[in-house]
């Protein structure tokens, strides 16, 4: 019986160690891959949220701009929000109801 199980074990130690390590490497601890690729899903997810922020501030910052320069905007802004009217204009609101 010279080939026991502790001359295999010696024999691949390499092996055995290289097993180890990969083992290690990849699931154990807060740089292993598992929780590398959920970090990279998060910093993907989070790329997107910046760049949706980034486009309504533009929009925003774009009907700012039209605010202040054009007057029909104010106007605009006033009758949409604030149900204001001019003289010879009737407003009418008509609210839906998402119950039914």
């Amino acid at each position: 019986m010279k080939h026991s199980i502790f001359h295999w074990i010696f024999k691949l130690k390499y092996v055995f160690a290289l097993a180890v390590f990969v083992g290690v490497i990849g699931f154990v601890g807060e740089s292993s891959i598992v929780n590398r690729i959920g970090q990279q899903q998060e910093i993907s997810r989070l790329k997107g949220e910046i760049a949706a922020q980034d486009r309504r501030f533009k929009s925003d910052r774009e009907k700012l701009n039209s605010l202040k320069h054009d007057h029909e905007a104010v106007k605009e802004v006033a009758r949409e929000r604030y149900y204001m009217k001019t003289v010879n204009e009737d407003i009418f609101i008509i609210e839906d109801d998402e119950d039914e």
